[in-house]
């Protein structure tokens, strides 16, 4: 752990909100058409990479739609398959906002730090460079929280 490591959420910024929606592409047409939201760039069955939920490896794929408000990352995710929070919040009947995510340079600093809290990790999962863990915090925060970094690239030697 780096030496100088200071856990305090409050000196994150918010980066993104994320929703998950049966059908993302009404959703968005929603937004954009109501709310004024700016078009919304999606994409179509992702497959997350090293995904595991609950501690196992899973297949999971996700159709997303991102755009920006306030300054904001706004993510619309549709579930495809696969054994994860998406389908869970679907399954129970939900659809809405589903977690705010927050950039971090070390993941590990502070998974580590929320399991000395008695925060464990529900789900992990790489998109792209983008790596990824949500935090089970909806009963102590009120939401779950997301937090990732970009996988930076190796220097050949």
């Amino acid at each position: 752990m780096a030496q100088n490591f200071e856990f305090n959420l409050g000196n994150l910024k918010i980066d993104q909100l994320s929703f998950v929606y049966k059908n993302i592409k009404k959703q968005a047409e929603i937004m954009e058409n109501t709310y004024g939201v700016p078009k919304f760039a999606q994409m179509e069955n992702i497959t997350h990479q090293d995904a595991t939920y609950h501690g196992k490896e899973v297949p999971i794929i996700v159709d997303y739609a991102f755009s920006r408000l306030f300054n904001i990352q706004i993510e619309l995710q549709q579930w495809k398959s696969g054994d994860c929070l998406f389908k869970q919040f679907i399954d129970q009947g939900k659809e809405g906002l589903h977690s705010i995510g927050v950039y971090v340079d070390d993941l590990e600093e502070y998974i580590n730090e929320f399991k000395k809290k008695g925060i464990e990790v529900l789900q992990t999962g790489q998109v792209g460079k983008q790596k990824f863990v949500y935090l089970d915090t909806q009963k102590s925060f009120g939401v779950l929280l997301e937090i990732s970094t970009t996988v930076k690239r190796r220097k050949k030697k």
